[in-house]
């Protein structure tokens, strides 16, 4: 315990005694150089942590200070030190007073994002930080919400007052990334619960619906599976042996273009050693059996025979998705088939082709098999949950694959009577 000195003045007592009665276990104050130092105690361990505080050793301190000390006491608990959480409950740039700095915070949440494998550095950079930098600018503004849902609420329009139409990836992104950022400073780091983001219902308030009338953006809406004889056409145009392997294994396997890098030929499919990292986990390393497409059997062997001598280089990707995805994309953008497909897509549906079709085409190809391949299996096979198999792939099925699937299996049923 902090010495006290033999002078000490009464209002010097009855704040060491507010100290006390609202945080009797641990917690010591002295004056150092006319400002306040707390020291923090574990009997337990018998370690001892000191730091000074931005504030006026003064009889009108008390409020403050027992401020302070209850959240350094909260986050303490969540693992900081004792200084780490001096530095998050005052943000000294804005004055002396108790307030949350939230640019720590950011701080914070931008190590854990990176540590957790959650985020890449480039998406961080590129997705999260100037969306939390907003925030944190209007939290530190004038007229700074106090509160998670008052602070969400000012997330949905941007800097200049753009991005904010209801419904709009910005101010979706804005709202669920700052509320990302809320969580992890009331569960990690110790912020009153004040902070909380609202339910699920309120979230989506606040997000809000896309007009019918609002214009769509030219990659908006998830891409159209390419049908067999579409994506045979295409690889048969393709003469570059590189880039005929990459399309030819994107489409016969369903990969992420990112997931050349990691592939490998077995003697039963391919062998997939991506994991790709998100919120709710990592994506296993996985095998991808042989579906040929109609019209093409032997396909599937042939690329993995290529595959495996090494003969034919894979072309450079990139480390991420988005890379090697774009580099694809550009390759294909050159390609006059490529090009026909995207035309004809627009003109009969109105939606557009990416990259991803030739990987949307391997969920089609798995449900319009005869039998169809069950949609756990091919889940597991394309490297993601049954819940985002089913939620990307319920939608492709229009009228005409309905149709499709109900004359396949009329076409396996004949063929059972015909073997009776």
């Amino acid at each position: 315990m902090p010495k006290r000195r033999a002078n000490e003045a009464p209002w010097e007592v009855r704040l060491r005694e507010a100290v006390r009665a609202h945080h009797p276990f641990g917690y010591s104050i002295r004056e150092m150089k006319g400002k306040v130092a707390v020291q923090r105690y574990w009997q337990d361990t018998g370690k001892r942590e000191s730091a000074s505080l931005p504030l006026e050793w003064h009889p009108t301190s008390q409020r403050e200070l027992l401020n302070a000390l209850h959240g350094i006491n909260a986050a303490i608990g969540r693992g900081l030190s004792l200084k780490e959480a001096v530095r998050l409950t005052f943000d000294v740039s804005a004055g002396p007073s108790v307030r949350v700095n939230w640019q720590e915070v950011l701080a914070r949440f931008r190590t854990h994002k990176l540590e957790s494998g959650a985020v890449k550095d480039s998406t961080w950079l590129k997705e999260y930080e100037p969306r939390l930098q907003w925030l944190v600018d209007k939290l530190n503004g004038p007229a700074g919400a106090n509160n998670g849902e008052t602070a969400l609420e000012a997330m949905r329009v941007g800097r200049n007052g753009q991005g904010g139409e209801p419904g709009s990836r910005g101010r979706k992104l804005r709202i669920q990334y700052a509320a990302q950022m809320l969580r992890f400073a009331v569960e990690q780091v110790g912020l009153d619960r004040r902070w909380l983001p609202p339910d699920e219902t309120r979230m989506g308030q606040l997000i809000g619906k896309t007009k019918p009338t609002a214009p769509k953006a030219n990659n908006a809406g998830q891409a159209r599976a390419l049908t067999d004889e579409q994506f045979l056409r295409l690889l048969d145009s393709i003469t570059n042996p590189k880039w005929r392997l990459a399309v030819g294994l994107i489409g016969q396997f369903g990969l992420r273009g990112v997931e050349l890098n990691y592939v490998g030929a077995r003697e039963d499919g391919l062998w997939v050693g991506y994991q790709k990292n998100t919120v709710k986990g990592s994506t296993k390393q996985r095998l991808v059996p042989i579906l040929d497409p109609q019209g093409r059997a032997g396909l599937g062997k042939q690329l993995l025979l290529t595959l495996e001598s090494g003969i034919v280089e894979l072309p450079p990707l990139g480390s991420s998705d988005s890379e090697a995805s774009g580099a694809i994309s550009v390759y294909l953008r050159r390609n006059a088939v490529w090009n026909e497909l995207k035309q004809a897509v627009q003109a009969a549906h109105g939606e557009r082709i990416s990259v991803y079709s030739l990987r949307h085409l391997f969920a089609w190809r798995c449900a319009m098999a005869s039998p169809p391949v069950n949609p756990r299996a091919a889940a597991a096979a394309m490297g993601h949950s049954f819940a985002v198999h089913v939620g990307t792939y319920a939608q492709q099925f229009d009228i005409t694959g309905v149709k499709a699937a109900f004359a396949a299996a009329n076409r396996g049923n004949a063929s059972i009577e015909l073997h009776n």
